[in-house]
Parts: structure tokens; sequence; C-alpha cells
């Protein structure tokens, strides 16, 4: 069965003009976080105020993608807007991740992990790196991700993502996130990996 999985930022779904391409390419296939805006630092003890598409560096602006700051242990800043992470909807996740099979299955046991880019099992080097599952596909109706935040941590702490027992030939989750460096100096060795089972 062909199977692909594509990310993209949560506010462009499916939209390949913005797709988050795989690391081999040297393109735009990086999440990156920073201060105020492009480029400027995060500060320690602070959370990312901007997120955009970037290179593997870090040097190449690919477009801004939805932020969530950190709060608190249940909510973000979407903007300045202080929201509780059941509030957050699907398009403004930081990244959407669909799953595309040529065949409709269900799936199971999906988990998302940050990583150091050398071992999926290793902590994420020199950041703290927090995820919550967003979904709240209906503005209107309250949503049913994840009601905290979760310390991703290479093996050690993977983010649990829901079960999509329906069968269909598109799957997607979407996830919130957000960064803080641990100590002074620029934070490239971070990766982020996702898997699922389907049937």
């Amino acid at each position: 069965m062909a199977t692909t999985i594509k990310w993209y930022p949560g506010d462009n779904l499916g939209n390949a003009s913005f797709e988050i391409l795989p690391v081999a390419s040297g393109g735009f296939n990086t999440v990156g976080f920073f201060g105020a805006s492009f480029g400027f630092s995060i500060r320690v003890g602070e959370y990312n105020e901007t997120t955009t598409r970037t290179n593997a560096n870090g040097t190449s602006n690919g477009g801004s993608m939805p932020n969530t700051r950190f709060l608190n242990a249940s909510g973000a800043y979407i903007g300045i807007t202080p929201t509780e992470l059941r509030n957050i909807n699907d398009t403004e996740s930081t990244i959407a991740i669909r799953l595309i099979t040529d065949s409709a299955v269900g799936t199971q046991n999906a988990t998302f992990r940050a990583f150091d880019r050398s071992d999926i099992n290793s902590n994420p080097s020199g950041v703290t790196i927090r995820a919550a599952q967003i979904l709240k596909p209906n503005p209107v109706i309250y949503g049913s991700g994840d009601a905290n935040w979760t310390i991703v941590a290479g093996s050690g702490t993977t983010l649990p993502m829901q079960d999509q027992i329906g069968a269909s030939t598109n799957h997607d989750w979407y996830i919130a996130l957000t960064a803080t460096p641990n100590s002074i100096g620029e934070k490239t060795n971070i990766g982020f990996y996702f898997e699922t089972e389907f049937l």
C-alpha cells in the first residue's frame, strides 16, 4: 500500500506551497522558533513569540506559522490572547500532519516526539519542547484534544495521539508546539518525529 506522511503549518493543511519538506530536501524543512520576529532570539526562561517555516540552520524565512506560546500547564497565548488548550482551533495549531493512503484505513497508537536530529530516542539539545494535540475543528464547539502540555523528550516522553478508527484515505493530526531555550546560544539540534499504526 502506498503511504505518505506530509507536514504543514496548522493553518495550511494540504497546501503544497507551505509544506514542511523532508529534511533531505535542503529546502524549508524545519519549524523555527524565534523571539519577537524571525531571526530574533528567545531569552532563556521565555517562550517563542513567533514560529516560521525555515531551513535546517534557521537562516531562511519560509513564511509565518501559527504561534502557540506557553502560558501555563493548560494554556497558550494565541497572539496576545490567553487561550485554554482545548479552545485552540485546529487552524491555530503550530503544525498539521496528514497520513495519505491509497486504500481506506483506520489508525491507532500514533505518537509524536522531539529529538536531537541524530537519534530519535535522544532529547532535543539545549531546548525544552512542549506539545499538545489540538482537536477543535468547529470554532464554536469546545475541543476534545489535550487539556495539558506534555514536555516531549526523545523516547522518554512522547505525545500520544488519539486513535482515528474510522476508515479513510486521509487522516490528520494537529499539534501545538512551544519552545524555551535551556541556555544561551543558537539551538539547531531539534527534530520532530511522528509514527502511527494503520489497519
